[in-house]
């Protein structure tokens, strides 16, 4: 029999707490329910699987993160909770160099669970703003738990006794309108320890049922969305340090979501920049709208279907770095053993006096690729500058029928192509700065089938981290 619920509540308000407190009566019992139906109750037990018997168990709710729920496991190492709140919580527990960290789902119903006690350790970590600059005053903790900690001066962060194995470690951003608040998947093995990410923050259900089944999800038949666990863990590299990401919304300067078509002059449909910063592009042709990665997206076939942004209003004028972004969904290659077909660019096709910027295209035949590839390529904005071979960068080979996110970063000196997340190629260029250009954005214009969804323009650099989180951010895992 277990001893009453120690029923600590921090702010949770006055009805709550009342609430609470009556579903803490004399009859509940451990390891198993009395007539409440919201009780969380559970075995702790040791590696070896022996029961723990006289240790204190917590619960604490991984959002809200403001109150602790307590009991003391009995002779058989049984616990038990009774839970007002639904959602995500975590389980901890310490005994000696042994400690246990689970994540349950509680959804209005009562529930059982088995917690294991595992060896703890001690581990550390940094966190960066960007590669060369360290975070500091950042609060860094295991969601539900009590392993909390703030960075350094120096970006660094330790937790004491933390269990070994794998758990979302989430960073509290110390700028959010410049970053965002982000979360790493952390494996703790012998005093070390490896981040994978970075992730958004309303993935970690998903992320940690794929990364860590067993100490992610105790209760995954409990959950309405056990279905989406479904993530692949990609292009994350591991490391000792935690970066955390540009917020998408920074330093962005034109963004066409393609989610709406209004009625323009002369037949045309019109799809506006969200960020007012453009007259939004006109399509001609009569291009339909069709589900895309957020929302929805363009469905371009062919020629005759295209959007042209008249007047960017000079957007990349003087500009040394750029970033471009799009979803894109390659419905149809083309037959021809030679071509060159632009998704997104600010060009002049070819024209006498063309002041060329950039080409998103699909290639083949040509800059020694032999079969479809996506290629980015820059120019000076000048009639005397091209869009050359000499400074473009090359995906791997296309596949159809399958959404892939495309970043392409120029930091004045360097392109670089991200596919999915992952950095496929960099090359040096000669373009050092972009010279005022009265070229419109022209998005398709060339016998391709395609469809696009939120294309991003913006003179901010991002690297692999920020990438690697925008991916996710649409959905990309999943």
């Amino acid at each position: 029999m277990s001893k009453k619920n120690l029923c600590m509540l921090v702010s949770w308000g006055v009805v709550a707490a009342i609430a609470f407190f009556a579903a803490c009566t004399p009859e509940d019992t451990a390891g198993g329910f009395g007539e409440e139906t919201n009780a969380l109750a559970g075995i702790l037990v040791n590696e070896k699987g022996e029961p723990q018997a006289n240790v204190r168990v917590f619960a604490r709710h991984t959002k809200a993160n403001i109150s602790d729920l307590v009991d003391t496991t009995d002779a058989d190492g049984k616990f038990e909770f009774s839970l007002v709140r639904q959602g995500s919580y975590g389980l901890s527990a310490t005994k000696g160099k042994s400690a246990m960290y689970k994540r349950v789902n509680y959804y209005g119903q009562s529930m059982e669970v088995k917690a294991r006690m595992v060896a703890s350790t001690d581990v550390s970590g940094k966190v960066n703003l960007r590669e060369d600059t360290l975070a500091s005053d950042v609060v860094v903790y295991i969601p539900g738990s009590p392993w909390e900690a703030k960075t350094s001066d120096k970006g660094k962060f330790s937790f004491k006794g933390v269990p070994e194995g794998t758990y979302p470690v989430l960073a509290k951003s110390p700028d959010p309108v410049r970053f965002v608040d982000v979360f790493y998947v952390g494996t703790f093995e012998d005093g070390k320890a490896d981040f994978n990410g970075p992730y958004p923050v309303d993935m970690i259900d998903a992320v940690m049922a794929k990364a860590a089944p067993d100490s992610a999800n105790a209760v995954a038949d409990s959950s309405e969305d056990s279905e989406d666990a479904d993530v692949r863990l990609v292009n994350s590299e591991k490391s000792k340090n935690m970066l955390l990401p540009l917020s998408p919304e920074y330093g962005t300067l034109c963004l066409w979501p393609l989610d709406y078509l209004t009625e323009g002059f002369a037949g045309t449909k019109v799809s506006s920049d969200a960020r007012g910063r453009t007259e939004g592009v006109i399509f001609y042709g009569d291009p339909e709208l069709t589900e895309g990665v957020s929302r929805n997206a363009i469905v371009l076939k062919g020629a005759n279907q295209y959007g042209v942004v008249e007047n960017d209003r000079n957007a990349l004028d003087d500009a040394t770095e750029m970033t471009l972004e799009a979803w894109i969904d390659v419905a149809k290659l083309p037959s021809d053993s030679v071509y060159r077909r632009n998704i997104v660019g600010k060009l002049g096709f070819g024209s006498s006096g063309d002041q060329d910027v950039f080409s998103l295209s699909l290639v083949r035949g040509e800059c020694g690729v032999k079969k479809p590839k996506l290629a980015f390529f820059i120019a000076a904005g000048s009639e005397e500058d091209s869009l050359g071979c000499e400074n473009a960068v090359f995906s791997d080979v296309v596949e159809t029928d399958k959404w892939m996110y495309v970043a392409v970063v120029w930091n004045g000196s360097t392109l670089s192509m991200y596919v999915d997340g992952q950095l496929v190629d960099t090359a040096k260029t000669s373009v050092k700065k972009i010279n005022p250009s009265t070229e419109p954005i022209i998005f398709g214009k060339e016998k391709l089938n395609i469809q696009l969804d939120d294309v991003r323009l913006s003179k901010t650099v991002i690297n692999g981290a920020d990438v690697l989180y925008r991916y996710y951010l649409k959905g990309g895992a999943l």
